[in-house]
Order: C-alpha cells, then structure tokens, then sequence
C-alpha cells in the first residue's frame, strides 16, 4: 500500500510538471497570491484547484484538433491531455519497473548460470581426472596385449617354422617313397607357408643321392613328382639342378627320360626355356647311343626300353635311324644284335621295321648276306615267341616281320633266306 500511495504522489506530481510544460499556472485556495489556482469552495468540502488556462495554452491545446478550440471544451481538452500524459506516464513507470524487475531477474539468472558453470567446472575436472586414469590404465591393457601379442606372433612365427620345416620332410620323405600324391598334398601346404621354394629344390636333389644304394630309383621317383608340378618354373629350376647332379655322375637313361618330360612341359612354346633343356640334353645321348648301336654296344638301349618302355617307343626310331654314310660303312652283324634283346615283342618288330626301312632306302639290290642275317635274326625272333607262350598278338608281329622279306627277290620269302643263312653257317660238333 505505502508503493502505491508513492505511486499516486509521483502521477500528481508528473501532471503538475505537465500543465507546467503546457503554459498553465494552479494555485491552491487559502494562500497568499499563490498563482491561477484559486480555492472556491465556500462551505469547507476541502481544498478547491482552479486552474487559469493562458492564451499560448489553448493555442497548444488547439492543436489537437482540426477545429478552432472554443472555451467552452477547454476544459474537457485539457482533462483529456491530462488523461493522456497520466496513462502515458503511468505505462513509463511501468516499463520502469518492469526493467528493473527483468535486471534483478537477469541478475539472478547471471548467479545460477556461475553456478553452473562452476558445477560445470568441476565437473569435467572430475571428468578429465577419470580419463586420465582410465586412458592410463587403457595405456597399460595396450602395452600388456602388445607385449602378448609380441609373444603370439614370435610363438606363431615358430608354428610356421616348424610346420615349414615338417612339410619340407614330409615332401621329401614321400618323394623318397614313390608316393608322388602325397608329396604333392604336402608341396602344396609349404607352398602356401610362403616358404622358399629353391630351398626345397635343392633339398630334394640332396636327399635323392644322399645315399648311393637308392639313387637311380629316387631319381625315377623325382622325375614322377616333378612331371606333376603344375609351375613350369618350378619344373625348369628342379631340371637344371638335377641335370648337374646327373652330368657329375655321367648318368644316361634318367636325363633322356627328364629330356622328354621337359619337351612335354614346354610343348605350347617351341622357344621356351624347356624345349632348350630337351635339346641340350637328349641330343648329344641320343646320338651316342645310335653310334654306339652301330657297333654292337646295345646294353644301354636295352635297359632303357626294358626300364622306361613308354619313353623307348618315342626314341627308338632316332636310335636305329643311322645316315648313308654310316650305313655303307656298317658292320650290320652287330648293328641286328640289339633288336632281339628288346624285352617285348612289339619293341623287336617294330626294329625289324626300321631296318628293312633303311634297307630299302640305302639299298636298290640288297646284298644277299644282309637277307640272310635278318632272316637268321626272325628265326630267333620267332623261337622267342614260341618260348614266351604269348597271344595271338605277338603271333600277328611275327608274322608282319616275315611278310618284310617280300619284294627282294624273285620268288624268295623270309624261308627261303632263312634256308640259305643255315645253308651258310658253320658247322658246330
């Protein structure tokens, strides 16, 4: 109540000021010539204003209208500008108020907001100390599994050594048996370890003639395993390394046989390093078994067809194959000995084959000595057959072999030479 009573004093005062600014003057009954406000009430209800209104006020009071200003609505302007500033002044105390009111509120808010903050502060102190410590102790967890997986990896690492160093001997171990699948199975895990390869190669050469007793059957059973290498790199690395152990050794059978598997591996290319490895290596052997035959030296042949038939059919005819020269110059005795130690029946037909070729070719008139020595070298043929007990097959050979003595001579046949080598052979007892 005492801020409104202050309230009420301060809007008398603030339209007091306002007559004022308006050119007008009050004075208050019952003092002394105290200016236009008079007292007029006669019966003592109380102290009466009267307010004298100049010329220069109604002149400012007329201009709140268009009209002229007539005295008789002075009055009524004037309480309704005093209306006007009171309402106005009373909505400027207001804001007044308001402001200071919205200032202590803001001061308020300004106090929680520190306190906040502070809460705040404090906070991501408390915050930043537990991530401290707990990023140390992460730290340590780090260090403690990187220190574990060190370890992991160096004990991985030596599980990887040692299943590199067991593939390695299961390879050679099943090599050294022949079982050539098995070898493979576990050339392929040491493949896939990311191991060395040209250290297996050469492990594999080393363990073939680590003891001299097995060697020509290890490096039968090493040639099997490498003719399935599915590389031809790996093939050509193996080759050239046997071939040295081989060229130390003067070995013969075995090289033409690695000679013939590299011309199959490099088949697709003529110019490929393995077609070079078959040149290098079957060529000279081949030509020095062929002079070797045409002087009657046929043991090397012989084994060879008798341990690697299925190579033999592939090289016999550039074995008996001699030139013109060589034939003219032959002794032919020795040069037919080599056909009936051929261990089958196809193997010695197949030589009767080629010699009378040759016979043909180099001869217009055979000689009849010739005639009879081959006919001589069909009746052993034939005695083979006969002791052997072998199907009609072999019997279809023999008879192909006979049928080749036709066309020599005038009705002469393979009894007919026969007759005459027997005719011609000396007397025994």
């Amino acid at each position: 109540r005492n801020q409104e009573t202050i309230g009420n004093h301060r809007t008398v005062a603030l339209l007091l000021g306002a007559t004022v600014l308006l050119g007008g003057t009050w004075s208050v009954r019952g003092q002394p010539d105290s200016g236009p406000f008079t007292d007029a009430s006669a019966a003592g209800d109380g102290p009466e204003c009267t307010v004298q209104v100049g010329s220069g006020l109604l002149k400012q009071l007329g201009t709140l209208t268009d009209a002229p200003l007539e005295c008789s609505n002075a009055w009524t302007k004037l309480l309704l500008g005093f209306h006007y500033t009171r309402k106005n002044l009373t909505e400027c105390i207001e804001r007044e108020e308001r402001t200071r009111a919205d200032q202590s509120s803001n001061n308020f808010c300004e106090l929680l907001l520190d306190d906040v903050r502070r809460q705040m502060r404090q906070e991501r102190q408390r915050l930043t100390g537990e991530s401290d410590q707990r990023i140390q102790a992460v730290q340590l967890e780090l260090n403690e599994e990187k220190s574990r997986s060190v370890q992991l990896q160096s004990n991985v690492g030596a599980v990887q050594q040692e299943l590199t160093r067991l593939y390695r001997e299961l390879v050679l171990t099943n090599v050294a048996l022949g079982d050539s699948k098995h070898a493979h199975q576990y050339y392929q895990r040491y493949k896939e370890q990311k191991a060395d390869l040209p250290t297996l190669n050469e492990a594999l050469i080393r363990y073939v003639y680590s003891k001299s007793s097995h060697q020509t059957e290890r490096v039968d059973f090493l040639l099997d395993f490498v003719r399935h290498v599915d590389d031809a790199d790996q093939k050509l690395a193996i080759y050239r390394l046997l071939k040295v152990e081989m060229d130390k050794r003067g070995s013969e059978a075995a090289p033409l046989v690695m000679a013939f598997d590299a011309s199959d591996a490099g088949a697709a290319d003529p110019a490929s390093p393995l077609q070079k490895l078959y040149l290098d290596t079957a060529t000279p052997l081949i030509d020095k078994w062929r002079n070797e035959l045409a002087i009657g030296e046929w043991r090397k042949a012989r084994d060879f067809a008798q341990r690697y038939p299925e190579y033999y059919k592939r090289c016999y005819r550039m074995l008996l194959t001699v030139d013109a020269t060589t034939w003219k110059s032959l002794n032919f005795g020795k040069y037919l000995l080599v056909i009936n130690t051929l261990p089958r029946s196809a193997f010695r037909m197949e030589a009767f084959e080629v010699v009378f070729g040759l016979l043909k070719r180099y001869e217009k008139d055979p000689s009849l000595e010739r005639l009879k020595l081959l006919a001589a070298h069909a009746d052993i043929f034939e005695q083979f057959i006969k002791r052997k007990g072998v199907g009609q097959e072999a019997q279809d050979r023999l008879a192909k072999v006979k049928d080749m003595f036709k066309g020599f001579k005038p009705n002469a046949d393979y009894a007919y030479y026969l007759k005459e080598y027997q005719k011609s052979k000396p007397k025994t007892g």
